[in-house]
């Protein structure tokens, strides 16, 4: 394929970006990064536009290059931009097109008007900045690892893309033998435009990728997320459960179930509203997250009721974790409601055996013991004192 079909291809692939990143936003997924894309979109057709009429006729400097390749790296900018309005961050256009205006006026600066190879010199390192920009601000601003998978192709892309940017620069910078005219080496220039074509395949596909994915965990969150308490609900406790009982089964991690009960929350709802109990709920949820650090989750499973999942423990770190909670939760003081209202909570607990069959069989358990009460266990007792012994199933018993 010659220069003159990929600069074809390229001015086609960036117009489709353009359109369809737009037709994205318009149908519904009203995201305003996909805006931001659709501009770069087409800053590239421009661009590969001004390259196209240099084939047929002579076109005055200040269109090409000049005005080229500062659409071109405005294009570069664009993505970044869209990449930081998506992960809300400010996108920083103003910043970007001063940028612009200072590539356009440099190819004035003498030395780089009679000089291809000193234009391409600072412009494939202003270029490979850029592609390192993005990808930093995509490692540093996506802190969850489900954001980071959606951002995978697109970081793959901005790689491959700096990669050959940083050989192309290499072979200007070193090779004495590589001769440049107006329009660049040919070699260079056609391996340059299928780079860029492929690089706008790569970018378009990663983008509406970006925008679909991020719909869908926004989907998710909506179904397993519990909107008054920012916990997982009762619908995803049931697929994390099964993962981690089935885990311990193979890897010989026991699980461990805990069920926390606000006590009298139907007695704070009526004396209080439903505006106190859920100032209730939202408090006790905190001290359990604060409390508990666990990995394996924490899951409202009724009005009254979150369940806790835990991997690789012990029953005596569970009992230990039982006293905190409820002294915790027992010295809440919950400023909406009265000085005198005390907060109580009733636990249980049990832990996996090589009997259970199944982690429904565990929540039975702790349901059984829920009621059942825990006597704290005071651990500067001598030896000489009674010990408390707790089984798996959270109940206690005297040993003289």
């Amino acid at each position: 394929m010659d220069a003159f079909t990929l600069h074809v291809s390229t001015a086609i692939v960036s117009a489709m970006m353009a359109i369809s990143l737009l037709a994205f936003y318009v149908v519904g997924h009203r995201q305003r990064s996909l805006i931001d894309w659709s501009i770069a979109g087409g800053l590239f057709f421009v661009s590969s536009c001004i390259g196209l009429l240099s084939y047929f006729l002579p076109i005055p400097y200040w269109l090409g290059p000049s005005l080229a390749n500062a659409c071109y790296i405005l294009a570069h900018l664009g993505l970044l931009a869209g990449i930081r309005r998506q992960l809300q961050l400010t996108p920083q256009w103003p910043s970007m097109i001063l940028i612009s205006v200072i590539v356009f006026l440099m190819h004035y600066v003498p030395g780089f008007l009679e000089s291809l190879t000193s234009r391409l010199l600072y412009i494939y390192p202003l270029l490979m900045l850029i592609n390192i920009c993005t990808v930093l601000t995509i490692i540093l601003a996506a802190k969850s690892r489900k954001l980071h998978a959606i951002y995978y192709p697109f970081l793959f892309a901005e790689l491959i893309f700096f990669g050959q940017q940083f050989v192309r620069f290499i072979f200007v910078a070193f090779d004495k033998q590589l001769t440049l005219s107006a329009a660049g080496n040919r070699v260079l220039q056609s391996s340059g435009t299928l780079a860029v074509f492929t690089f706008l395949i790569l970018i378009t596909l990663s983008c509406c990728l970006i925008v679909y994915r991020q719909q869908q965990l926004k989907l998710q969150d909506v179904t397993q997320v519990d909107p008054l308490t920012g916990l997982l609900n009762r619908q995803a406790l049931h697929h994390r459960a099964k993962q981690v009982f089935e885990l311990g089964l193979y890897q010989n991690a026991p699980m461990a179930i805990m069920i926390v009960e606000i006590d009298s929350l139907p007695h704070i709802s009526e004396k209080y509203g439903y505006g106190g109990s859920d100032s209730v709920v939202k408090h006790v949820a905190s001290v359990l997250e604060f409390t508990a650090h666990i990995n394996s989750g924490i899951f409202r499973h009724h009005d009254n009721k979150f369940v806790l999942l835990f991997e690789e423990t012990s029953t005596d770190q569970l009992q230990r974790l039982t006293v905190r909670l409820k002294e915790k939760v027992a010295n809440l003081v919950i400023k909406p409601l009265h000085d005198d209202l005390r907060v109580n909570i009733n636990i249980g607990f049990a832990m996996q055996s090589d009997n259970d069959h199944s982690w429904q069989i565990l929540m039975q358990q702790a349901e059984r013991v829920l009621k059942q009460p825990i006597q704290q266990v005071n651990t500067s007792q001598t030896a000489s004192l009674q010990e408390l012994n707790v089984d798996r199933f959270g109940f206690i018993a005297q040993q003289n």
